[in-house]
């Protein structure tokens, strides 16, 4: 059952409704980005009568602060003190507001704005608001006297919304939006016919949705508490989650703390209204990995001035890769063991490392296919890798994706083998010249392959120890040992 419906708003998605409630639950600010006529100011308007709550709706385009603040109160400042005076649109006694056309709003004024979405404060003095919206029209689409969006404002939203319009809906919530005669519609109607004979949604209805929402939210709560005591991993979950995003976006989406504490309380908040409607309207409970992707999809915001250096769908296909990879961590009862293995895999600069993971691991399809093909499209010299992976495949097929198995067999040269036979190191770079060349005497090339990625990283480091050549010595014998194993067919999966 959709509750939107009850309030004649039709074509919302349930994930959608959802995310709206969300943010009624924790008081996160939300943003509707959507063509004109996508029912944006409707859908906050009815909310908010649904709830009797004290609301307002701001032109952002054409409201002065003065009117938002009120003037100061003169007879107050003659005694010292800072009062404004209050008004029917002044912001200090509203408990819901819609900040509509943001993007409208000159950049002078969009700074003025911040406090409000972000603190429901204004000039540090506190306000009622509980609940703080704003909807904007999408950049570009032919929308004149669209502003590019400060940053800053940007990063005030927790939950970011695209309302559908009728064309994206069903034929049959298309009619119903057709049919709708509510809100500002048919303003002349009541001077021939009662009110309510008129309007499709009546005020007693749309009461009673309002207690439902309420009654909702307040079983929500308690599931929000049960959950964060349910899921204690889920910030390192999401701290890894950013690294991964940062480094499959080439460092441009840069998730902050903000954002992630946004999307730590959205996950929360929107299972836990999942959870109270299964138990209020025995809705079928999705799995959690399922409406996961959808709500911190929903709580990143790329594409909004269409900048950034990467397009929205390019971003959101990257984003949920990484989210596909991750997913297991909602159905796993938040064990954070499958997703330590993933991250090492796709973080780690250690190649031997990460060639073990794919070959001893029990991983999904998803992530062998995908950290196959990143090794395959290197641009590094990944001989190492493709050589002892094809050696295992020999001995237990099915190890590497046959798609693939060309492009590794490419990766291996014998240049690539011979300057790997013969590394030779300069005497300025390293003072123990002798001890670091007798770790590359090996009997096998793929001895001498393993020794010789240790060795590369031992020469990076700006002072060679004999402990450090001790160390490496042991991690080439401990290597060598894993990887004849794992060609054999030994330790085989965890």
């Amino acid at each position: 059952m959709k509750i939107l419906e009850q309030l004649g708003i039709y074509g919302w998605a349930l994930q959608d409704e959802n995310l709206m409630l969300a943010s009624l639950l924790t008081g996160d600010p939300l943003l509707m980005i959507g063509a004109h006529g996508s029912a944006k100011t409707h859908v906050a308007y009815k909310i908010s009568a649904a709830m009797n709550k004290r609301f307002l709706a701001y032109d952002a385009s054409k409201s002065l602060f003065e009117d938002v603040l009120g003037f100061p109160n003169v007879e107050a400042l003659k005694r010292g003190v800072v009062e404004y005076v209050h008004s029917a649109v002044t912001v200090w006694d509203k408990e819901f507001i819609l900040i509509d056309e943001v993007n409208r709003a000159l950049p002078e004024l969009q700074s003025k704005w911040m406090e409000i979405i972000r603190s429901r404060k204004i000039m540090g003095f506190p306000t009622d608001v509980k609940t703080c919206w704003a909807a904007m029209n999408p950049m570009g689409g032919g929308y004149t006297g669209t502003q590019v969006m400060d940053a800053a404002l940007i990063g005030r939203f927790s939950i970011f919304l695209y309302p559908p319009e009728a064309l994206d809906m069903e034929e049959g919530d298309r009619i119903k939006v057709v049919q709708l005669i509510n809100g500002d519609d048919a303003p002349a109607m009541s001077e021939w016919v009662k009110q309510s004979n008129s309007k499709t949604i009546d005020y007693g209805n749309a009461i009673k949705t309002g207690d439902q929402i309420k009654s909702l939210l307040t079983k929500a709560g308690s599931n929000f508490i049960a959950l964060q005591k349910h899921f204690l991993t889920l910030g390192e979950f999401l701290a890894k989650f950013s690294v991964l995003v940062l480094k499959e976006t080439n460092n441009v989406v840069k998730l902050d703390g903000r954002r992630l504490g946004f999307m730590y309380r959205n996950l929360l908040a929107v299972r836990a209204i999942e959870i109270a409607r299964n138990g209020m309207f025995k809705e079928e409970l999705s799995s959690f990995s399922e409406s996961a992707k959808k709500i911190m999809l929903s709580s990143i915001p790329i594409g909004i001035n269409e900048d950034g250096g990467i397009t929205k769908d390019s971003f959101f296909h990257k984003v949920e890769i990484c989210l596909d990879l991750l997913a297991e961590y909602f159905n796993d009862n938040a064990d954070l063991v499958k997703t330590e293995i993933i991250y090492r895999l796709f973080t780690c600069d250690d190649l031997l490392e990460k060639v073990r993971i794919l070959i001893q691991e029990d991983l999904t399809e998803l992530a062998k296919m995908k950290a196959w093909n990143d090794l395959a499209d290197s641009k590094e010299n990944i001989a190492i890798i493709a050589y002892i992976a094809l050696q295992v495949e020999t001995r237990r097929p099915g190890t590497v994706p046959n798609e693939l198995m060309e492009k590794l067999s490419s990766k291996i040269t014998q240049s690539s083998l011979n300057t790997m036979s013969s590394h030779s190191l300069k005497e300025d770079s390293v003072e123990h010249i002798e001890e670091v060349e007798a770790l590359l005497e090996q009997s096998t090339d793929m001895g001498k392959m393993i020794a010789y990625s240790c060795v590369t990283n031992l020469t990076l480091k700006s002072e060679v120890t004999l402990k450090d050549i001790a160390q490496a010595k042991e991690k080439i014998a401990a290597n060598i040992e894993i990887f004849e194993k794992m060609m054999k067919g030994e330790e085989h999966g965890h």
